[in-house]
């Protein structure tokens, strides 16, 4: 039996009773709602947590990046992928046909005719078919089309035969600007209107699309009780994170699966505060949130110590209010955002209360699949 107080520092790792736990709550959320799950993968990047997804009722994936699309096909976990942004270069295109290929059923995204003519010309070129999106634009101001136009583009681009339109999809993105649950849902509402002056739009030129989507973790609640979707795309709720439980209300702390394995290196009083130093900085701990929050992380066995500054290497923890914190201590810390965290490391501990159970490699960690072109 190994216990992660026996491993080296600093390391992420995963509570499973947690990750597990998370999973088939939403999934059964889904379910229950009819929706289908198509979580969104750049969270965790890894085969091992898509497949407890897919055991959980997913009905397919939305990727991030071409990598997790080929290490979820390679997986046998690709029968239905969708691609989150657009796809305008022949070099990932021709990942992306090799998988079309293969029978896959990958569902591409767009939000312009020059992407339409683009993937339809390369398409054409390979005697294949696929099928799209389009991106809807319901306030994020990233991607997408505005709601009222969305039936004019579906029309105009229908000329490109090597396309098949099957719907619309959106992520209000912008409610990770969010400070309170309140807004999260004035966000959401926000984005089921847009989509329901799209899918009006669409009907005005008897155009039924089979999938109505929208996808993060901080609406999921509202959206599940939205009649209009038939689709959800949450991602971070495998892991969750303080900005999930403390600022948008999706969860509670408890909850709070992916922890950074720190040591503390060193404790002194500095600026009449007592201040720890521990081994792990802003490689491991994004600084989203950290506005609202004013901290970085936390401690999951002193709540109280929370991490105020980071260099790249180190972090800065105030300890004032946790007294029993000892120099060589080890200690989880809880970041504010988890995807960061997740994909700061190729390989994760997965524990039990604390007993190490496996090694959960991130399979598709950004920039892994880049070494076969050197080949």
């Amino acid at each position: 039996m190994l216990l992660i107080q026996e491993l080296p520092t600093p390391l992420v790792v995963v509570d499973l009773d947690k990750l597990e736990f998370n999973i088939k709550e939403v999934a059964k959320e889904a379910k229950k709602h009819n929706k289908q799950l198509f979580p969104m993968v750049k969270t965790h990047k890894s085969v091992y947590v898509a497949n407890l997804q897919k055991k959980a009722g997913a009905g397919g994936f939305l990727c991030g990046t071409i990598d997790e699309a080929e290490a979820l096909a390679e997986a046998g976990l690709g029968e239905t992928l969708m691609l989150a942004y657009p796809i305008v270069d022949k070099e990932n295109f021709s990942r992306v046909a090799r998988l079309i290929e293969d029978g896959l059923r990958v569902i591409f995204r767009i939000d312009s005719v020059d992407t339409a003519e683009f993937l339809d010309a390369e398409l054409k070129k390979r005697g294949l078919r696929a099928e799209f999106t389009i991106i809807v634009d319901t306030g994020g101001g990233r991607y997408g089309i505005e709601p009222e136009k969305v039936g004019n583009f579906a029309k105009r681009v229908e000329e490109y035969s090597n396309l098949e339109f099957v719907g619309i999809t959106t992520h209000p993105g912008h409610v990770y600007n969010a400070t309170n649950p309140k807004e999260v849902r004035a966000i959401a509402k926000q984005a089921t209107k847009g989509m329901k002056i799209a899918l009006s739009s669409l009907r005005q030129w008897n155009m039924n699309p089979e999938i109505v989507g929208t996808g993060s973790t901080p609406t999921f609640r509202f959206d599940i009780k939205e009649e209009i979707y038939t689709h959800l795309f949450p991602g971070n709720y495998v892991y969750y994170d303080r900005q999930q439980a403390l600022i948008f209300g999706s969860t509670n702390l408890e909850r709070c699966a992916l922890t950074i394995f720190v040591t503390v290196t060193s404790i002194a009083e500095r600026c009449g505060k007592r201040l720890g130093l521990i081994n792990a900085g802003s490689l491991y701990f994004d600084k989203r949130g950290h506005e609202i929050l004013a901290s970085f992380g936390q401690a999951a066995e002193y709540p109280k110590a929370t991490l105020i500054g980071l260099s790249q290497e180190v972090g800065k923890i105030d300890v004032t209010n946790e007294p029993d914190i000892k120099v060589g201590e080890k200690i989880n810390v809880i970041p504010n955002h988890s995807c960061f965290s997740n994909n700061a490391t190729s390989y994760i501990i997965g524990h039990r209360k604390g007993i190490v159970r496996r090694i959960i490699k991130v399979t598709a960690r950004s920039g892994s699949n880049m070494h076969g072109l050197f080949l």
